[in-house]
């Protein structure tokens, strides 16, 4: 499950060569030059994109590669729409997608180093440097230009990663770049399972062009539906290969049968209303305006983030477990994502109270101890992600006697989730696609001939999407009460400051958890009550909640002083949603009863691809069951929600997608034969 990365070596003027494949990443006459011939130029991509922004064409330009490499490929195509559309004024909303996948990604400083040597393409590489995530498998979405420049980078081997694609019944590649190294220093790569997907994932007429003019590719390419020309190569090389998908009868299943591939409006102002005014609402509202979508907020409360997103401080970390099982994919794909987004939040100028301090994970009993040691014994996440240290190592780290091992994740630290949301909203306020009605409680949804009619007391909304993004108050909607929404209570302490403990730098995570000091008080929580709903502060729960962290820590030298600070000066309590697998819920809200119908032989255990496209309420969503990591989670998911809204590539693979599908629960229980 584990990355290992490329070994490189750097030849003449600054070339990369793979030591595994013994050869070149790019040409060693002109690198740049060959990747605009090859692939740009011989895939016709700005008369292309000339073409879609005629036809005013909504979706994004997909673009899919074989071997991101050192990422030159995507940077000088991002470089050429970035010219584009400083050239064509009429081509403000479109958009770019790449796709690209990568078995043995460079390290971080090999990628800085072999991209030193394109100096024009130093605006962009920065940035990619700077957004590279954690080494992990599987997609990681990156996202540049606000929203105007997407990249998906797979990583694991092209051939496990390909099949694992959303696809949509007309497919979604415009155009294929097939690099990777040649089919005789990688044959594992160039194999009839490669050209098989290529054809999977192609739309017709999708264009593909490669370095290579090798007889095997041509033929394995044409035996699926390509026509094939040979072109003249670049440099030494004298032919390459370049060609169109012309194929009518190409099996493009999509290995998930939950995800509708796109939401089903006619209207060209597409209106959504987003119902909550949390993390989730924040997030989700986010990525829409990004792609231009008209989104409508509509709140109980009279302010935001009164519900589980108002706590002061919240820990920001992946929830990671000594093997990669999904719970923990997610974890790690979702902090990558929510990193990058809040570090783009904040170059973009909006405020909000956090610090990149780290989290340490202590071992404060033997149990937990045996666990850290599996995970990094079994080295399933790379150390720059996650690593252990001893207890000289985590007094060092906290500033603070902690006579304990533990696991340490440097990019981690805390944040201000109400001043988050706030930002996020600003965000959003300043695209000019962003409306919010506050003190505004949806108590009921209609379908109507325009898509819905929200009612709320006396007055009536309409909007061609809805979506349910209000945490806990999920459960008590008609349309998700089969759900199995679990609330449950978590009241947080706000612990005024001592000596020492006003000299911690960094979370410290046990069963609960403990912050560094902001605005004079430390957070500490915290209580975990299942189907109580009650939000009133409890003194039993603090006294719960500090008797845990001085059962947790009572090996420091200063734990014994927070009994000293009793009665606490104030403490919050808010309801978290979750379901019984813990994790969210993300997509279409449906029918019990007609998916039953749908799918009654579930139990036959088919292949995915033999049932059909699930039926759901139509442009009717749900984003909920974030319970206490929406931190870390409710910017990826935020983002999958409005690629399935928007019909663009999804940025997790088909066994994730089904994981988090409302639909998930009722479909156990077909396969099971419990219906």
């Amino acid at each position: 499950m584990s990355i290992r990365t490329a070994s490189i070596q750097f030849i003449d003027d600054g070339v990369p060569h793979a030591q595994e494949f013994g050869d070149h990443y790019f040409s060693d006459i002109d690198g740049l030059a060959e990747t605009r011939y090859v692939f740009i130029q011989q895939n016709d991509l700005e008369s292309r994109w000339q073409q879609a922004v005629k036809k005013d064409q909504k979706t994004p330009f997909v673009i899919a590669e074989t071997g991101f490499g050192t990422g030159l490929n995507f940077l000088a195509t991002w470089q050429a729409f970035k010219n584009f559309k400083q050239t064509n004024p009429n081509s403000e909303s479109y958009r770019l997608h790449f796709i690209s996948t990568e078995k043995f990604p460079l390290a971080l400083q090999d990628l800085e180093t072999a991209l030193s040597k394109w100096l024009e393409l130093q605006p962009l590489s920065q940035q990619l440097i700077e957004s590279y995530p954690h080494l992990t498998p599987g997609c990681h979405r990156l996202v540049f230009e606000n929203g105007h420049v997407v990249l998906d980078l797979w990583l694991g081997d092209v051939r496990e990663t390909l099949p694992l694609i959303h696809n949509t019944p007309l497919g979604i590649v415009d155009a294929w770049y097939l690099d990777g190294f040649a089919p005789s220093k990688n044959p594992e790569m160039w194999t009839d399972e490669l050209y098989q997907q290529v054809a999977r994932l192609s739309k017709e007429q999708a264009t593909f062009a490669t370095f290579t003019a090798a007889g095997a590719v041509k033929r394995g390419l044409a035996s699926h539906g390509f026509t094939v020309e040979k072109r003249k190569g670049f440099g030494r090389k004298r032919e390459m290969l370049m060609g169109r998908f012309t194929s009518e009868k190409t099996d493009r299943k999509t290995h998930s049968y939950f995800f509708r591939e796109k939401m089903q409006v006619s209207s060209d102002e597409i209106s959504i209303a987003i119902v909550g005014g949390g993390m989730a609402s924040a997030n989700l509202a986010y990525s829409l305006t990004q792609r231009g979508f008209q989104v409508s907020l509509f709140c109980e409360d009279a302010t935001i983030a009164k519900g589980a997103s108002g706590n002061p401080q919240g820990g920001f970390y992946p929830q990671l477990n000594a093997e990669a099982n999904i719970s923990s994919q997610i974890q790690a794909l979702g902090f990558n994502f929510a990193k990058q987004r809040y570090r783009q939040l904040i170059s973009k100028g909006f405020e909000f109270s956090h610090s990149w301090c780290g989290v340490l994970q202590l071992a404060f009993n033997d149990a937990v101890k045996d666990r850290q040691k599996k995970l990094i014994e079994n080295q399933t996440w790379p150390e720059s992600l996650i690593y252990g240290v001893n207890s000289i190592r985590a007094s060092e780290i906290a500033n603070l006697d902690l006579p304990y091992e533990g696991l340490y994740i440097a990019d981690g630290g805390w944040i201000c989730p109400p001043e988050l949301v706030a930002a996020l909203f600003e965000a959003c306020n300043q695209t000019g696609c962003y409306s919010q009605h506050m003190d505004t409680k949806i108590s009921s949804i209609e379908k109507c001939d325009t898509g819905w009619k929200l009612i709320a007391d006396q007055q009536k909304f309409t909007a061609d999407v809805v979506v349910f993004a209000n945490g806990e108050k999920c459960m008590d909607l008609n349309e998700s009460a089969h759900l199995p929404f679990q609330a449950v209570r978590g009241q947080v302490e706000a612990i005024p400051t001592f000596s020492p403990l006003s000299n911690l730098k960094t979370v410290l995570c046990h069963k609960g958890y403990l912050t560094p000091e902001f605005n004079g008080t430390h957070a500490l929580g915290s209580s975990y009550s299942k189907n109580d709903r009650e939000t009133a502060q409890r003194a039993s729960e603090s006294e719960s909640n500090i008797a845990m962290h001085l059962k947790a820590l009572e090996k420091t030298n200063w734990i014994e002083q927070l009994k000293s600070r009793q009665p606490l000066s104030s403490a919050r309590a808010a309801i978290r949603c979750s379901l019984p697998d813990h994790l969210p819920v993300v997509g279409s809200l449906f029918s019990p009863q007609i998916q039953t119908e749908q799918f009654s032989d579930l139990y036959k255990a088919l292949p995915i691809h033999r049932y059909p496209s699930a039926t759901s309420h139509k442009n009717l969503y749900v984003f909920s069951g974030l319970g206490s990591r929406g931190l870390t989670t409710a910017p990826l998911m935020a983002e999958l929600l409005t690629s399935q809204i928007a019909g663009e590539p999804l940025p997790l693979d088909s066994t994730l997608l089904n994981a988090l599908n409302p639909n998930r629960f009722l479909v156990k229980k077909l396969i099971k034969r419990e219906i």
